[in-house]
């Protein structure tokens, strides 16, 4: 009894630090309290090995996945959802382990499963057969998630999938209880192996949904990002049409020059040269950026917010960016521009403000920027995507994966009638 004890909780380790293994290619750990996450895994893995010696197996089951979900959930920059969803898989593969080491001894015997389970000295058998496979089981998970960069699921698929892990322990227990007193595990294995298969074939349908999903969003970025560039196109071919305007009519405009000055007329003749002026100061950039795509979409967004009345403070320090492709600055900075100027559309006038801050300094790159917006009234009871009141968040979180791209952190605040959006980048 004390064997088979001593063995369980070595298991139980072993369980913890695969599924542990099993994603460190994959996510990234989470760097704050590390101290105080490792004590919590501790914590559950005694707490498990408590359990164990009550040998009650619906009990062992839940703490087998509470301890595969504690060390995803704790330690790895994952969603809730894609915690639930890899906990399944390893609780799955630590019963499958467990199950196949006894009928794997079973069948070589020539024992029941009661007699392998009563034998003192084939506990030590199984066990090893059980780490062994969970050894295997988990390698191959490691190396199919790894080939698959990012994975979406719904509660609903979530919810599917624990229901029909516990369907499939139920049934192999009533089973493996019915016939364990008079076979061997020929049956039983036979059995396991189609229900892996099951499982094996419902997580490719899984990723080829997430896979889908994945796709239809980038599509849906694709679209996006032609619109802005469609947008910044019809901006600069009105720039085009002013240009030549001016370039058309500019001989007239120095024959009318020089016949006023010919004539002693020099005040209407510097009245002339300053409507001129500010014509050609029309055609000329708001602002100047070593970034040409950078410089385009400020300008266009300048221009914008003048045709809008809306205040743009613009404090932009004039540094390469290099490290960005042309795309994702797209992504990010037209993005915030929009939403900024489509938030302060729904506002009076005289309240239109936005302030766009992009500064390097102490190696880091900050990106912030404030606009004033429609006045919430439940902002405080839930956290708000987005300050436009018909926006469906889709463009805030393609601006959220092109900033991970580039090991960035962003971060949304919103009071009673601002939202602000900061980004920080690590200097490259």
């Amino acid at each position: 009894m004390l064997v088979q004890y001593v063995l369980d909780c070595v298991t139980t380790i072993l369980t913890a630090v695969l599924c542990f293994l099993m994603l460190f290619h994959k996510y990234a750990l989470k760097q704050d309290h590390t101290i105080i996450r490792m004590l919590m895994i501790v914590v559950i893995i005694v707490l498990k090995m408590v359990l164990l010696w009550l040998r009650i197996a619906p009990l062992n089951l839940i703490t087998i996945w509470l301890v595969c979900f504690s060390v995803v959930w704790i330690l790895y920059q994952c969603a809730t959802k894609t915690a639930l969803l890899y906990s399944f898989v390893f609780t799955m593969i630590a019963l499958v382990s467990d199950a196949l080491g006894v009928l794997v001894v079973s069948a070589f015997y020539q024992h029941t499963i009661t007699e392998t389970l009563g034998t003192t000295d084939l506990v030590w058998h199984h066990h090893i057969w059980n780490w062994m496979m969970q050894l295997f089981f988990s390698r191959i998970t490691a190396l199919l998630i790894r080939k698959n960069e990012n994975i979406q699921v719904k509660w609903h698929e979530i919810l599917f999938c624990i229901l029909l892990l516990l369907f499939q322990t139920a049934l192999f227990a009533c089973i493996s209880a019915a016939v364990q007193d008079h076979m061997s595990g020929r049956f039983l294995i036979l059995m396991m192996s189609g229900f892996m298969l099951l499982d094996i074939y419902i997580m490719y349908i899984f990723h080829k949904i997430s896979w889908t999903r994945e796709n239809m969003q980038k599509l849906h970025l694709m679209k996006q990002q032609e619109q802005m560039q469609l947008q910044m196109y019809q901006e600069l071919h009105e720039k085009y049409q002013a240009t030549c305007e001016i370039s058309h009519d500019i001989h007239r405009h120095i024959a009318a020059l020089c016949a006023l000055m010919a004539t002693s007329q020099n005040d209407q003749a510097a009245a002339y040269l300053s409507d001129l002026a500010k014509d050609a100061n029309r055609l000329r950039p708001a602002l100047q950026n070593q970034n040409a795509i950078l410089e385009i979409i400020l300008n266009t967004a300048s221009d914008r917010c003048e045709k809008e009345n809306i205040a743009l403070d613009l404090c932009i320090d004039d540094f390469p960016l290099s490290f960005i492709s042309d795309m994702d600055m797209t992504t990010i900075f037209s993005n915030l521009l929009d939403n900024a100027i489509e938030a302060c559309l729904e506002i009076p006038r005289s309240h239109r403000k936005i302030r766009v801050v992009l500064r390097k300094q102490m190696g880091l790159i900050v990106l912030r920027i404030t606009n004033t917006c429609q006045a919430a009234q439940s902002y405080i009871n839930h956290f708000c995507h987005s300050a436009k009141s018909n926006y469906s968040g889709i463009g805030l979180s393609n601006v959220e994966k092109a900033v991970k791209t580039y090991g960035g952190v962003m971060h949304i605040q919103r009071d009673i009638t601002q939202f602000c959006v900061s980004i920080t980048f690590y200097c490259h």
